[in-house]
């Protein structure tokens, strides 16, 4: 199943917040995201799928997604819905990113952008700062001040944040024990897993999956 990841949502990854208008002539396949979404029908019905169950869907209708959820649409006949896509850590972004800057946002570098697909393309992999900075050709002390211009985090800061997104969505998806969820994430700790969870989402794994998995 397809994931949908931020960094193909979210122009700016320090604000990651962002919206669409999407009007659904056809089946959408079942995917899952890596962020919260929240889909307000505007027009028209069909039938919302998820891991929970199967909804008719008429205007004013409200799917609410955590990440890691999986959901898909069917039968649509002229439905119309409005999309608002959430970070995961998007509360604790919040009150840093609405602090006046100087100026506009400054476009990724294009070192930054290739650092991001690495470490997207390959969580599992025992990434320091170091060998991703040799993996873009640029010193590590200058990739950490592109990389917080860009997305407001450390180059680690936002491995951990990848790491958690997909744990999330193994978690609900999966029957895999956390221990070995986190270590296909790269945390083969399962206290550091445990604790790098918690500062993402609130929660423990375990209790995140009870409380979110159907």
């Amino acid at each position: 199943m397809h994931q949908i990841l931020s960094s193909e949502v979210f122009p700016d990854q320090r604000l990651p917040v962002a919206g669409e208008r999407l009007e659904l002539v056809a089946d959408v396949a079942p995917h899952s995201h890596a962020f919260f979404e929240i889909a307000v029908v505007l027009a028209g019905r069909g039938t919302h799928i998820s891991a929970a169950d199967e909804v008719p869907l008429q205007r004013d209708s409200v799917v609410v997604l955590r990440p890691g959820d999986w959901h898909g649409y069917t039968g649509c006949d002229g439905l119309v819905v409005r999309n608002a896509y959430l970070g995961a850590d998007i509360f604790s972004l919040l009150s840093a990113a609405l602090i006046p800057s100087d100026g506009p946002p400054t476009p990724a570098h294009p070192a930054v952008q290739h650092a991001m697909r690495l470490l997207e393309a390959s969580i599992d992999e025992p990434w320091t700062l170091d060998r991703l900075a040799t993996a873009v050709n640029l010193a590590p002390g200058y990739l950490v001040r592109l990389f917080g211009r860009t997305a407001g985090v450390s180059p680690m800061a936002y491995l951990n944040r990848l790491r958690a997104e997909r744990a999330a969505g193994l978690l609900i998806e999966t029957d895999l024990p956390v221990a070995t969820v986190g270590a296909m994430v790269g945390w083969h700790d399962p206290s550091h897993a445990s604790r790098r969870f918690r500062a993402c989402f609130g929660l423990s794994p375990s209790r995140y999956r009870a409380a979110f998995r159907p």
